[in-house]
């Protein structure tokens, strides 16, 4: 029997007014009205005080928005705000260029070394779903390889003066830059800042967030070549490129973070596909029905959030989601927009709705409630682990203790207060 899926339907009157009605902040409803994909209004950025323009600007600098406002404001941007926007954008294109530079450095090298690859995320997701790739603010560079060739690949870099920097985390290596004396200044388009890059050796990792996905190596199989500033590279096929930009804000959201800008070119994507029923076949015979429905999940997330119009097969796919991510969407759906001005971790009991195993289900809630792993910052590595001990140490122990009390006050009222209702959502029904 198929379920009626009751979540926010998106729009200028459901978004916008659950917003207003959980307290949100005047600038933070007057984004997300700004990005509605039907019917957006500038209407709430004309009255906002300089105060909460500066809220504003901070809040789409940390999500990567900031390069979408002048387009998305037109007449109603303020020139001071317009010239702010300006200067970043003019610090970013410099990276942006040494980005590019250094990408085809290293894809130049790995095909003189016969090893394949595939470029993730970044310039491969414009035009289809950004339509600026500047819009982005890539930030790092992303490459997929498989198992086999991943350490080839790494000895490469190497030979290209890249060192690894940061510990390996699931799905790829440790990320790798050149060494600098770089120092983090607060500035997020800082032209000078490392860029990172990282190998990675599969798409999803079921190992640490225990959501079997099969049929993501098909993606390797339907690799295309695309031209890069004369420079031939292997990108995702279409209805990969969309199932990757899913499955990595999902992993996004279950990690408790809200990257706006991704969520947002999702929607876009959507909202222009809406009547591509050629595509929307070929998505549906490309994926795993378990894909699909992950897919599916995102989609009416983003619809949710931006209004975006669903094609038919997706809102079809949507009734196979398990009856505990059901129950998430029909109730927390609007949680990661609330965590800029109420932190919760929500986003957990939908992550134990989606794992199938009781026992997967258990050691992810422990690790959640009692996370082990300290954090490690990427500047603490002064000329590549240079600085003396002593600050180091005192640095990351600042750092921790911060995390920790965000921890608790975002955790515990939730997990104290809505145990009861949240248990249908961990046990599935």
């Amino acid at each position: 029997m198929k379920r009626a899926l009751k979540v926010v339907p998106g729009g200028p009157s459901t978004t916008v007014t659950a917003l207003e009605t959980a307290g949100a902040p005047d600038y933070l409803i007057a984004v997300f009205e700004l990005l509605l994909l039907e019917k957006p209004s500038v209407a709430r950025f004309r009255k906002l005080s300089p105060a909460s323009w500066q809220a504003a600007c901070e809040w789409c600098d940390a999500r990567q928005l900031t390069f979408m406002l002048p387009a998305l404001l037109g007449e109603a941007l303020p020139s001071a705000i317009g010239d702010r926007i300006a200067g970043c954008r003019a610090r970013y294109l410099q990276r942006f260029t040494r980005l590019k530079t250094e990408l085809f450095e290293i894809t130049d090298a790995l095909d003189q070394a016969s090893i394949e690859f595939v470029l993730l995320k970044g310039l491969t997701h414009s035009p289809t779903l950004t339509p600026d790739p500047v819009w982005r603010a890539q930030g790092d560079i992303d490459l997929w390889f498989r198992p086999e060739d991943v350490f080839r690949a790494h000895e490469v870099l190497k030979r290209l003066n890249y060192v690894s920097l940061l510990p390996s985390k699931a799905r790829h290596l440790a990320p790798m830059a050149r060494p600098s004396n770089w120092k983090w200044r607060g500035d997020l388009h800082d032209p000078e800042m490392p860029i990172s890059v990282e190998l990675h050796f599969e798409l999803w990792s079921e190992k640490t967030d225990h959501i079997p996905i099969p049929g993501l190596d098909k993606f390797w199989e339907r690799r295309r070549r695309r031209d890069f500033d004369g420079h031939s590279i292997n990108v995702l096929s279409e209805e990969d490129l969309l199932g990757f930009a899913a499955l990595h804000l999902l992993l996004h959201l279950l990690h408790g973070e809200f990257p706006a800008q991704r969520a947002w070119e999702i929607g876009n994507f959507l909202h222009r596909t809406r009547n591509d029923g050629r595509f929307w076949k070929l998505w549906r015979e490309s994926h795993s029905p378990e894909l699909r429905t992950l897919e599916a999940l995102v989609f009416q997330l983003v619809h949710t959030w931006f209004g975006c119009h669903l094609d038919r097969f997706v809102r079809v796919e949507a009734q196979s989601l398990p009856a505990g991510a059901f129950r998430w969407l029909n109730e927390f759906s609007l949680s990661p927009l609330k965590q800029a001005f109420r932190p919760n971790k929500d986003e957990l009991w939908l992550h134990l709705a989606l794992i199938p195993s009781f026992y997967r289900k258990l050691q992810v809630l422990i690790r959640r409630l009692f996370p082990l792993a300290l954090p490690v910052f990427i500047d603490q590595f002064d000329d590549n682990t240079t600085a003396p001990l002593f600050r180091r140490l005192v640095r990351q122990r600042i750092r921790i203790a911060n995390r920790l009390v965000h921890h608790v006050t975002s955790f515990a009222p939730g997990l104290f207060a809505g145990l009861r209702r949240r248990t249908r959502l961990f046990n599935g029904s």
